[in-house]
């Protein structure tokens, strides 16, 4: 079984700057506007904690389908190539939380309060992110060398359905951090993420396979020609 270690954040701190940058609100914005949105994030800090969970299982095999992990199967070509030189990854969960998701429920009704609320559990996620990406690096991989991601459902070449594998690998996510996984695979709270780190020899961006040329958050160059087939 995973050993896994297991982060929260008891405290968390979002910049308000940010925030208001996050839901487009300039310095501009109705005086009463900025007021409310701090003090929904004021409500959210007081009871939010961010929560993630990562351990090290060992790449047992792989062949052109896919690769098996700690005996657990994996389906995609993309995954495959990702892993034909690596002899481990590094699974994760993370989540702004249960109790952040609790929180915005309140809103729902609320179009405009629902958006903010969405933005605050974003930047909850965002903060428990940054800490599992530090944990991570300085515990298993070397200074300057490569750290590189995947996450399913963010590519056709390694769909959603990939999460039920993945969550197998983790084991107990739901009563660890409290993620639960629906039938189609989407994962409550919303504003949660999961994939692998592992060690490539050209840093892997989901990027370089994606045909969505406009994002503003592109980190790579889209490369047709090596985009695999799903």
């Amino acid at each position: 079984m995973l050993e896994k270690t297991i982060l929260t954040i008891e405290e968390p701190q979002v910049d308000f700057d940010v925030l208001c940058k996050a839901v487009r609100m300039d310095g501009e914005a109705d005086p009463s506007d900025r007021a409310e949105l701090g003090r929904m994030l004021a409500e959210a800090l007081a009871v939010a904690r961010p929560k993630a969970l990562f351990g090290v299982a060992q790449v047992e095999s792989v062949d052109e389908t896919g690769a098996t992990v700690d005996g657990v199967r994996f389906r995609s070509a993309l995954m495959a190539k990702n892993l034909q030189n690596t002899r481990r990854i590094i699974p994760f969960a993370s989540t702004c939380g249960t109790e952040a998701e609790e929180w915005s429920k309140q809103y729902a009704d609320d179009p405009l309060a629902a958006f903010w609320a969405d933005a605050v559990k974003l930047q909850l996620l965002g903060l428990i992110r940054r800490k599992l990406n530090d944990e991570v690096r300085r515990r298993y991989f070397a200074e300057g060398g490569d750290m590189s991601a995947m996450t399913p459902g963010s590519l056709a070449a390694w769909p959603l359905t990939q999460q039920r594998p993945l969550f197998s690998l983790l084991g107990g996510v739901t009563p660890d951090i409290g993620i639960t996984l629906t039938d189609s695979c989407l994962m409550l709270p919303s504003k949660s993420n999961s994939g692998f780190f592992f060690s490539a020899e050209s840093h892997y961006e989901n990027c370089r396979y994606c045909p969505l040329l406009s994002c503003p958050g592109r980190r790579a160059p889209f490369e047709r020609e090596l985009a695999p087939a799903d």
